[in-house]
């Protein structure tokens, strides 16, 4: 699995991460979406076949906030 660095555009956090096949992007989504509910902070999420795509932002703010940042350090602990 290869992953960009996080990329802020338009208030959002951003970042694509590639798989080698669907079974692996499903794995992934789930363990991200619980993460979500952990944190009670919920992204954007784009499904395909071999990428997901995860947009964050903090909706009551406007911008990202420290919620935001809490939220992609817990995803790049499941990519390693």
């Amino acid at each position: 699995m290869n992953s960009s660095n996080w990329t802020k555009i338009e208030n959002r956090f951003v970042q694509k991460f590639k798989f080698n096949n669907y079974n692996e992007v499903v794995s992934f989504t789930n363990k991200v979406m619980q993460i979500a509910i952990k944190l009670d902070h919920h992204p954007e999420i784009s499904v395909h076949f071999n990428f997901v795509k995860v947009k964050i932002t903090d909706y009551e703010k406007g911008a990202t906030s420290e919620k935001c940042i809490r939220f992609t350090k817990e995803v790049d602990k499941i990519i390693i």
